[in-house]
């Protein structure tokens, strides 16, 4: 009966996963703004209650906060869709370019060298290449000016999201620790849990975002040096990447990479783009990360792996953005609640759980833990095996010792 038990439970864990997942994927349009909003009003916190001190929130506050907010948002939303535009107009144009140089360069190589006709890719397959990635960049464009509507609702709708979150932040906070904790105790513990964890996730959130900036800023000077075109939204573009682990960086400086060979047609000038890119990227991950951050982060590889694969999937390239902050939010509630403590430890690089303390692994012998942990208490399985029995009170205190 106890093993059935066990497997009933075991399948009731199985199955309320599998529809935590489905419920992700089914209900993403609505928990991605709200995951979204939840980031920014978790990075925007101190602002608020900076503001609410000095300047008390009321109807005109928030109405003031909304208006700066919409309109840093619609010249964002601007500037984006400029750079669509334009790269509808140049990109494909620069792909068929490109496509007939290689293709050129490689008649006149099989030309030159008889012998490695064998090797060399016939020069028409590159011109269909050409001529196909050009149309399939020109329809993804032209599909991203069509969503670009829905963009921007969504924008909003993460705005006023946050406008709410923060002017609320005080209220919706009593009320979430009142709603899983009952008595007093229960809510000061639940209070100072959630504030610590509050401001561990606000302070990776809030490095990440300032280092990313920078290494989009720098990105796109050294691309405007360089006259690579589109250098502001490329830089944007890197900023927004490098929140993906090691994807992401391969995807930031493949496109510029790929952007200045069909500008110029010049393998060079692709070299040195990437070149640049390298030694950014470099710089940001050995020097400023490891200074700004430290270990703060403590994720080993398989863990961020399997996140962005799996957020990914639910939530596509949102989903890979938010994969850390959301991975990291787990973890460390995680660390915080003792019954957690070994998930926690299997997504860490160096954390482990605490070790329990003698007279709290006694306590819970006492309340008749299962057979698996009472070879923990100095020995006193061996009673408990052999049909000894003792006082409550000496397991409480901990005084046990092993039966002769």
């Amino acid at each position: 009966m106890d093993r059935q038990a066990k497997y009933a439970a075991s399948s009731q864990v199985i199955l309320a996963v599998l529809a935590i997942i489905a419920a992700l994927y089914l209900l993403r349009m609505i928990l991605v703004p709200v995951a979204v909003a939840l980031v920014l009003a978790c990075m925007l916190s101190p602002m608020a209650a900076f503001f609410r001190r000095w300047f008390p929130f009321g109807p005109a506050g928030a109405l003031v906060l909304f208006l700066l907010l919409l309109m840093g948002g619609l010249y964002v939303a601007s500037l984006t869709a400029e750079g669509l535009l334009r790269a509808t107009h140049t990109l494909p144009a620069d792909i068929e370019r490109l496509a007939g140089q290689v293709s050129a360069r490689i008649s006149d190589l099989a030309r030159d060298q008889p012998s490695l006709r064998a090797v060399l890719p016939e020069p028409g397959t590159i011109d269909r290449l050409g001529d196909t990635n050009s149309a399939l960049l020109i329809e993804k464009l032209s599909a991203g000016l069509a969503d670009f509507t829905i963009w921007v609702v969504q924008g909003f709708i993460v705005l006023v999201l946050v406008i709410f979150l923060l002017v609320e932040c005080p209220m919706l906070t009593n009320k979430v620790i009142r709603f899983f904790a009952q008595t007093t105790g229960e809510v000061e513990k639940a209070g100072a849990m959630l504030t610590a964890v509050t401001r561990k996730i606000r302070d990776y959130l809030v490095a990440r975002t300032l280092i990313n900036l920078g290494l989009g800023l720098v990105v796109a000077m050294g691309l405007w040096c360089l006259n690579v075109q589109f250098a502001l939204i490329l830089g944007l573009f890197a900023a927004l990447t490098n929140f993906i682990p090691y994807i992401g960086q391969i995807i930031g400086g493949a496109l510029p990479t790929a952007i200045a060979m069909g500008q110029t047609g010049s393998i060079g000038d692709a070299l040195l783009v990437a070149a640049m890119y390298l030694a950014v990227v470099g710089i940001e991950g050995y020097v400023v990360t490891p200074l700004v951050m430290g270990r703060s982060l403590d994720l080993n590889g398989t863990t961020v792996l399997i996140a962005c694969l799996f957020w990914g999937y639910l939530w596509g390239l949102i989903g890979l953005i938010l994969a850390m902050p959301i991975t990291v939010s787990l973890k460390l509630v995680f660390q915080t609640v003792p019954e957690l403590n070994r998930w926690a430890e299997l997504m860490s690089l160096d954390w482990q759980s605490p070790a329990p303390e003698p007279g709290v692994a006694g306590a819970s012998i006492a309340q008749g833990a299962g057979p698996a942990h009472r070879p923990l208490a100095t020995g006193i399985g061996l009673g408990a095996a052999a049909g000894h029995t003792q006082p409550a009170e000496a397991v409480a205190a901990g005084s046990l010792k092993p039966p002769a």
